[in-house]
């Protein structure tokens, strides 16, 4: 009997411990069955999709901002507006014409509390039009940067990458062109944030 004892405990000592994942494939998030292009291919990239007129977007703000100030150095963090219909494309058009013009960080929150917080319709080229005069863009050179070469293929690539990611909803993260995070099955935005590092993580050990 002791014998048979000691024989049971040598082989749990010596059993490989085995040490649970925090996240589970499939269930906090997916695996490409073919891998997205990034920007940035010396860094591991983090990019957010999201829709300007989406409130759970706007709550999310704050979140995002508190990790782009935490992240390390080798995380590049990349925002995508969607186009899932031509409703979506004016907002997008307007992300491409700040980041143009230098004034994103200015206008990216701008936008949402505009529309969230203050009721204004900003759906239209007009009114988009009208907003960005607040940000020393005269009607005539937003209009010209609206509907600009540059512009037109950054929303076009934009189209392609939410498609490539297979993008249903907003706000979707993913993590280095291989990882979709599934925000449907996870508490709070905490908790996504949770699962995004730990895709940089897996990221980093591959590298």
């Amino acid at each position: 009997m002791f014998r048979t004892t000691l024989l049971a405990l040598t082989g749990l000592l010596l059993a490989p411990l085995v040490v649970a994942q925090p996240f589970q494939e499939g269930q906090h998030y997916r695996v490409l069955g073919q891998e997205v292009d990034v920007d940035d291919p010396d860094r591991i990239e983090v990019r957010e999709f999201f829709f300007y007129g989406c409130p759970h977007c706007h709550t999310v703000q704050p979140v995002i901002q508190g990790w782009k100030e935490t992240r390390p150095g080798d995380v590049n963090f990349v925002q995508t507006p969607v186009v899932f219909s031509r409703q979506h494309e004016p907002l997008a058009r307007a992300f491409y014409v700040a980041r143009a013009e230098g004034i994103l960080d200015e206008v990216h929150m701008a936008i949402f509390e505009a529309l969230h917080n203050h009721n204004r319709n900003l759906f239209e080229a007009d009114a988009l039009a009208d907003f960005f005069t607040a940000y020393d863009m005269s009607r005539e050179e937003f209009n010209e940067l609206y509907q600009s070469f540059g512009v037109s293929t950054q929303v076009r690539q934009a189209d392609a990458k939410t498609r490539a990611y297979q993008i249903s909803g907003t706000p979707a993260f993913t993590v280095n062109g291989r990882y979709v995070v599934l925000r449907r099955n996870l508490a709070n935005d905490r908790e996504t944030f949770e699962v995004i590092d730990y895709l940089v993580e897996r990221e980093r050990e591959r590298q």
